[in-house]
């Protein structure tokens, strides 16, 4: 498919409303649309607490318990951090500096990502055609879940309620050492032909080097500890970074009443590109401001879907706009609570574990009315 496309906006329909709303909100309060001091003091705290945890296991001596422990607390913070500067710096909205957002877009290569490809693939992939089958790229991470109805089921998935429960915790991990080699080798990512230049290459490989003699190499070279309580520790870092990036990335667009979109064969969605973000994405417990400061705003998922060039320390005013917007226009804005929102992902991943139940699934483009419902 070449090009998707979604009906206009209605000139007074709920979208144009809706940003015009925000952007008299920003300008009537004198506020940036991008990153204030608390979001630059979270960061630095995040950061630091991250650095602070590696210093501590390489210059203290603890019981093995402990150890492993403050393995664990490092890779939260290392999340936390992550979180609060490169989902903003890979919007451009951290701050108006573009060189700033691109220097911050790196702590992902410093902590075992890539920030050019989570970029890349999230800009120009994710955001524009969100929950749209074949285009969507997040929708297809992994061969052995299947959190869409279109995926063509395997045998495995019969049990994939059960057993992702295992393994997401692991999901930093994976991300780390195969999901951004995958994403290079794509030859197409959303519409997009994919070109990536040789310094991509070499700064992905380097950086992932980096990443490993910094965790396993040096702990191993300084600390008077077996290499496999090291691994251990090691381990136990991406738990701690993969259960909380588990409670904070799987309630927004694969839960239970989530929309999954196949255009027709013109391309065509048959709804304005506002609402098709309304209608995809979730909230998790938007009325939180210790999971809107801890997870950076990723609780107001709607919010960051229709404002991506908003900081996440804007989104809780922004939600308030768009619940009293959706609300007048007769459209639905979901939410759920967090634990609400989580359970939900595990009751669609098991409903897409049988096939006779696949069709209890929305699986196309709707009215309106059918999706108020």
């Amino acid at each position: 498919m070449e090009k998707i496309k979604f009906e206009p906006e209605p000139m007074n329909g709920f979208y144009i409303t809706l940003k015009k709303r925000v952007h008299t909100y920003f300008k009537e309060n004198n506020i940036s649309r991008y990153s204030n001091m608390e979001v630059i003091t979270k960061s630095i705290l995040f950061a630091s607490l991250f650095i602070g945890t590696y210093v501590l296991i390489l210059t203290t001596a603890m019981p093995v318990g402990l150890f492993l422990l403050t393995w664990f607390m490092m890779g939260v913070f290392l999340i936390l951090a992550a979180m609060s500067l490169v989902h903003d710096a890979a919007h451009g909205v951290y701050s108006p500096k573009p060189w700033v957002n691109e220097v911050l877009l790196r702590f992902a290569n410093l902590v075992g990502g890539d920030g050019y490809m989570y970029k890349y693939k999230h800009t120009i992939s994710h955001h524009p055609y969100t929950n749209i089958h074949g285009i969507d790229i997040d929708l297809e991470q992994s061969g052995i879940v299947k959190v869409s109805p279109f995926t063509p089921s395997k045998k495995p998935h019969r049990y994939q309620s059960f057993y992702m429960k295992a393994l997401y915790p692991f999901f930093i991990l994976f991300w780390v050492l195969l999901r951004d080699f995958k994403y290079y080798k794509k030859k197409k990512i959303g519409l997009v032909d994919a070109h990536h230049a040789p310094i991509h290459w070499f700064v992905l490989i380097f950086s992932k080097l980096f990443y490993l003699g910094y965790m396993l190499v040096i702990p191993t070279l300084v600390l008077n500890v077996s290499f496999f309580i090291i691994l251990a520790g090691f381990l136990c870092m991406q738990v701690g970074s993969g259960l909380i990036a588990m409670f904070a990335l799987l309630a927004n667009h694969v839960v239970e009443d989530s929309l999954f979109i196949t255009p027709g064969e013109d391309g065509m969605i048959e709804c304005s590109w506002g609402e098709h973000q309304l209608r995809t994405t979730d909230d998790y417990s938007p009325d939180s401001k210790l999971l809107s400061y801890l997870f950076s705003g990723l609780n107001h998922h709607v919010a960051h879907h229709l404002f991506p060039k908003y900081s996440h320390v804007h989104y809780p005013a922004i939600t308030k706009i768009v619940r009293a917007t959706a609300k007048e226009f007769g459209l639905r804005y979901r939410y759920n609570s967090l634990t609400g929102a989580l359970t939900s992902h595990f009751k669609l991943l098991k409903l897409l574990s049988n096939e006779k139940k696949v069709e209890q699934v929305t699986l196309k483009k709707t009215t309106h009315a059918e999706f108020n419902n």
